[in-house]
């Protein structure tokens, strides 16, 4: 290929990705390869004068990358007590590593009231007047009074939120977290980060257990379907929600 070498060439044309209730199913009308080594010499001067439009394209690319992780890695790990918290700074902090070392601050004073390791997943956003604030989701942090985190955090204004009542929790927090980070501010800069041990996404692409378990999955399980087409493929997607269909069942009882 180009004078390259492909070794250990993998390939599948249907995935499944489970994120706690929530089970993502992909086929491909094409087949997809993967875990490959590509030897060619790589095009550097190519690379280093990407076109405009590239870099639009790949930026585009990665904002849809996130915010699918973020989803998935909330559906993960979403608990009963978990929070949906915000994060503010009365001073006009536009700096991001001064914002993060606040951060850090603050979640080291956090651990040492609550007595044990924080899980949690935060997303960095700007203010219309340039400041920096933090969504949090807090996955295992107790009750804890709105007036006392304040406290804690010792730079501005927090606002505490339950999350109740809500099938996909990813896409709801989504929804509020990753409006506006297509933000040139964030350009070279991590849009969100973790603690560390938050489960992860299972990913499956093993013929055989992506038919056994697309198979197992009830019809009224499945609460979104749609078909993308891109210059590569045509993939037909379908996403499960078993809490939602839990939540059927205790309406029939």
């Amino acid at each position: 290929m180009n004078g390259g070498v492909i070794i250990s060439i993998k390939s599948y044309n249907k995935k499944v990705v489970v994120s706690g209730d929530i089970i993502e199913i992909y086929n491909y009308k094409n087949d997809v390869l993967y875990d490959y080594k590509d030897t060619k010499n790589t095009r550097k001067g190519r690379q280093a004068t990407a076109k405009y439009e590239d870099k639009l394209l790949n930026r585009k690319k990665t904002l849809q990358r996130n915010r699918r992780d973020i989803r998935r890695l909330v559906n993960c790990n979403i608990q009963e007590n978990s929070k949906f918290i915000t994060l503010t700074f009365a001073d006009n902090i536009t700096d991001i590593k001064q914002a993060n070392y606040e951060w850090k601050k603050f979640k080291q004073r956090l651990e040492s009231r609550i007595g044990y390791k924080l899980q949690y997943l935060v997303v960095i956003e700007f203010q219309k007047r340039g400041a920096i604030h933090y969504h949090c989701v807090m996955f295992n942090l107790p009750y804890i009074q709105n007036k006392e985190l304040e406290a804690i955090w010792q730079n501005g204004y927090v606002k505490i939120n339950r999350i109740d009542n809500v099938n996909n929790v990813g896409a709801y927090v989504c929804k509020y977290i990753t409006k506006d980070n297509d933000d040139d501010r964030l350009i070279g800069q991590k849009m969100y980060f973790t603690s560390r041990g938050l489960k992860k996404p299972v990913e499956i692409k093993e013929g055989e257990r992506v038919d056994s378990l697309a198979t197992s999955l009830p019809s009224t399980a499945c609460v979104y379907e749609a078909v993308f087409e891109n210059e590569y493929n045509s993939i037909s997607y379908k996403q499960y929600n078993l809490n939602s269909l839990r939540s059927q069942k205790q309406n029939v009882i």
